[in-house]
């Protein structure tokens, strides 16, 4: 094969290359803009998040950005991207899970219903922040999208100055006791990104409300010795604390122990995931 042939054929493949990335853009920008107000703000953000990508020729991540807002056009519920969903430098993935945590009890307080601009502009940025962070070469842009977020989640948190005398505290109420389960995959103790979902509402839970005791209990199902299930129950339990407490739990309040094959929720000798579980308890 000759030298031009060979250099035809490899600008037609990328040119085919091209012609299947990028493709959600359109479709995006044409999407409709509907919803709350907040729904409406996120919406336009990730088109314009979708923009700038397809700009810079990152293909992939501007069909990401197009997709998200092509599902809330349809009405679903967009969250924050998941820690897990990028593959992170190690040394970056603290202080983005801290950040992520900060956004989610915002949203929990209410912040897309009194500040929905706001809200929006930090859950885009967040997300930017997640992929550049990604990409790791762009520091420039790593830092935009990062004070973009800090900026709007200032704002999300600044709590209003007001000149009133406050009426008598009122008595304070006893928590009511609250329950959580985890679950985890055969023969594992590594936390799942749904079981790290329920853990971020546990750590909600567990803040807002005077809880004295978080009691945490990690079981197998019935497959394997009594001893190798042991110890891998008390691995669940382990991972299950280690996470609350870099969340900002108290762990003086945690009690954590590993029960083995203990008290199966279903009593058959085969895996299964129900009996593989943690299960947190808040006791006032």
């Amino acid at each position: 094969m000759t030298g031009t042939i060979r250099a035809v054929m490899a600008v037609a493949s990328v040119m085919l290359l091209a012609s299947c990335a990028g493709t959600e853009l359109e479709k995006a920008e044409m999407s409709p803009s509907q919803g709350t107000a907040f729904e409406r703000n996120l919406h336009d953000g990730y088109v314009k998040l979708a923009e700038d990508e397809y700009n810079e020729g990152d293909y992939r991540d501007s069909d990401h950005f197009a997709m998200r807002a092509l599902e809330l056009s349809d009405g679903k519920n967009v969250q924050p991207e998941m820690i897990e969903a990028r593959a992170l430098p190690a040394d970056k993935k603290g202080e983005l899970t801290d950040a992520r945590l900060r956004l989610m009890t915002a949203m929990s307080e209410g912040a897309s219903q009194h500040k929905p601009l706001t809200a929006a502009e930090a859950q885009v940025s967040f997300d930017c922040w997640m992929q550049e962070q990604e990409e790791n070469f762009q520091p420039a842009d790593i830092a935009a999208c990062r004070d973009r977020f800090m900026t709007a989640m200032a704002e999300l948190e600044a709590k209003p100055e007001v000149a009133v005398v406050p009426p008598p505290a009122p008595e304070p109420m006893t928590p009511e006791a609250a329950a959580f389960t985890v679950l985890f995959d055969f023969d594992e103790a590594d936390l799942s990104p749904d079981a790290r979902t329920v853990l971020a509402d546990v750590v909600l839970t567990a803040k807002k409300a005077g809880y004295e005791t978080i009691d945490i209990g990690g079981y197998t199902d019935l497959v394997g010795s009594d001893a190798y299930n042991q110890v891998l129950s008390e691995q669940r339990a382990n991972a299950v604390i280690n996470f609350l407490v870099e969340s900002g739990v108290e762990a003086g309040k945690i009690v954590g122990q590993g029960y083995g094959k203990a008290d199966p929720v279903v009593a058959v000798q085969a895996p299964e995931i129900r009996n593989r579980r943690v299960e947190i308890k808040l006791e006032p």
